[in-house]
């Protein structure tokens, strides 16, 4: 049919609006974004533009990152395991740029050297940062410079600079500059919420005062949420804290209020994204291109536990709006965040990998307002764009070798139907931290089993009880970890 619609335009003399009837592709990426942070997942954190995509379009429940920055993003981009990929696989803008799409990205990149640049990658247009973190009012990372590019040329950040607006303002300006006779493919990468924890102080001063009853009180009154969503099943259970997690009451008064601000702040952060997106919104709409955008929202991981925050920002009392600060939050708060799981980023239990996945698409979702609970993962994604691209999947590329893709369409999920499963889900990060997903069952750090289907937030170790299964997994894990690793070239850093 797309060759009888070339040929009529032909004929008529108009050219090609082959592409009109496809779909552009807007892909928001956030960084450390807890499982239960939105309102639509429970969350108090106002999200309402994020909310409205959810509430008109489709929510997964059981979406799988890779429990960290690089390794996730590297997934992502490949449609592959991070630690397969070697020099042999094409990423989501080079397989699209095949299918006529121009491919735009805002953001940050952290994919190390796998791909090199965002460009070399296969994006037409990028403006963003190349490293893990840095400040979002400075632009500086861990190394006291800037990786802030424009396309491949550095970029030095104006005064009055705030990367959450930057990126947006970015964003818009792409797509007001795009190619109208051709659909668009545009990674948004947002920084926020990962540390340092800096916001504008309109936004802060919303929240301030509102974590003041602690922790424990955040994770009961987002679980009691979760289960009058929807979101988790009434006989759910809350998983206990871990054995290190401190209690509210032992903190002091000034200590509290230091928490308060912490999260108050990671508060505004998302806050902030939501009300930029809001503006990507609109202007799609503007541009009468919204009905027919695929819009998908995730996070790269779950909450991050880890407490950087300086003893220069806390001795000085920098406030959170002060490019000086550098503050995180810690575990506590990320337990809360990820609610009602177990752990946090770079654990492979739950509150690592999960991430809620958010869906829009006015023409292409048939099923609005609705909840997938079919396990998914990072690499479906890629399968997802070549589908709706009308693009296959090649086995040369550039006269190189391309290892086959691994992602599952998450197209019939759109139309309410379901999708094939997964033969299995392998998680690892550094050897250390592990897991291996097949049906209901799960080996977690080649130590623990459990069955999802009855206890996802993982609080019953059943490796004892069911020995065989145990043993069967861990045989299943060890062959899939030398399959995958062979050969693997993937750096290991932090993110």
């Amino acid at each position: 049919m797309r060759i009888g619609l070339f040929v009529f335009s032909l004929l008529l003399g108009i050219g090609t609006s082959l592409a009109d009837d496809r779909p552009n592709i807007l892909l928001v990426l956030v960084d450390d974004l807890g499982y239960s942070d939105l309102g639509c997942f429970g969350g108090e954190i106002k999200t309402p533009n994020i909310d409205r995509l959810a509430a008109n379009g489709l929510s997964f429940m059981q979406f799988t990152n890779c429990a960290k920055c690089e390794t996730t993003r590297t997934s992502l981009m490949s449609g592959r395991y991070p630690q397969e990929v070697k020099g042999n696989a094409i990423t989501i803008p080079q397989n699209l740029a095949l299918a006529g799409y121009q491919n735009l990205m805002v953001g940050k990149w952290h994919i190390g050297d796998v791909f090199g640049s965002p460009i070399e990658a296969g994006f037409d247009r990028y403006f963003g940062f190349l490293e893990g973190a840095t400040n979002f009012f400075t632009g500086v990372g861990k190394e006291e410079e800037s990786t802030y590019r424009l396309d491949e040329e550095p970029y030095e950040v104006p005064q009055g600079f705030y990367s959450t607006d930057s990126f947006t303002d970015w964003a818009i300006k792409y797509i007001d500059e795009r190619d109208e006779t051709k659909p668009f493919f545009l990674y948004l990468a947002y920084n926020a919420p990962h540390y340092p924890l800096h916001a504008h102080k309109e936004d802060v001063m919303k929240y301030r005062g509102k974590y003041k009853n602690g922790w424990e009180a955040l994770r009961k009154e987002r679980f009691k949420n979760m289960k009058q969503l929807g979101i988790i099943d009434r006989n759910s259970r809350l998983s206990k804290p871990e054995p290190d997690i401190r209690t509210w009451s032992s903190l002091s008064e000034e200590e509290r209020d230091d928490m308060d601000l912490r999260m108050a702040t990671y508060a505004a952060m998302i806050d902030r994204v939501d009300q930029q997106l809001g503006r990507v919104i609109n202007k799609l709409k503007d541009e009468t291109i919204f009905e027919n955008t695929l819009i998908l929202f995730l996070s790269d991981n779950g909450a991050c536990p880890f407490d950087r925050t300086t003893m220069e920002t806390l001795e000085n009392k920098y406030m959170p709006w002060d490019p000086r600060s550098y503050y995180c939050y810690p575990k506590e708060w990320a337990n809360a965040c990820n609610t009602p799981f177990r752990l946090y980023k770079q654990n492979q239990n739950e509150g690592g990998i999960a991430t809620p996945l958010i869906a829009h698409w006015p023409k292409g979702i048939s099923v609005a307002g609705k909840r997938d609970r079919q396990r998914g993962h990072l690499f479906d994604l890629h399968a997802t764009f070549r589908e709706i691209a009308e693009v296959s999947y090649p086995e040369i590329y550039e006269g190189k070798t391309i290892a086959p893709a691994r992602g599952i369409s998450l197209v019939p999920s759109f139309r309410g139907e379901k999708r094939d499963e997964h033969p299995y889900l392998y998680q690892n990060f550094r050897n250390k931290y592990t897991a291996f997903i097949q049906g209901p069952w799960k080996l977690v750090d080649q130590q623990y089993l459990y069955n999802l289907e009855n206890d996802r937030i993982e609080s019953n170790d059943l490796s004892k009880k069911h020995p065989k299964k145990f043993q069967a997994m861990l045989d299943e894990f060890r062959k899939a970890d030398e399959e995958i690793n062979a050969g693997a070239a993937l750096e290991k850093k932090d993110g």
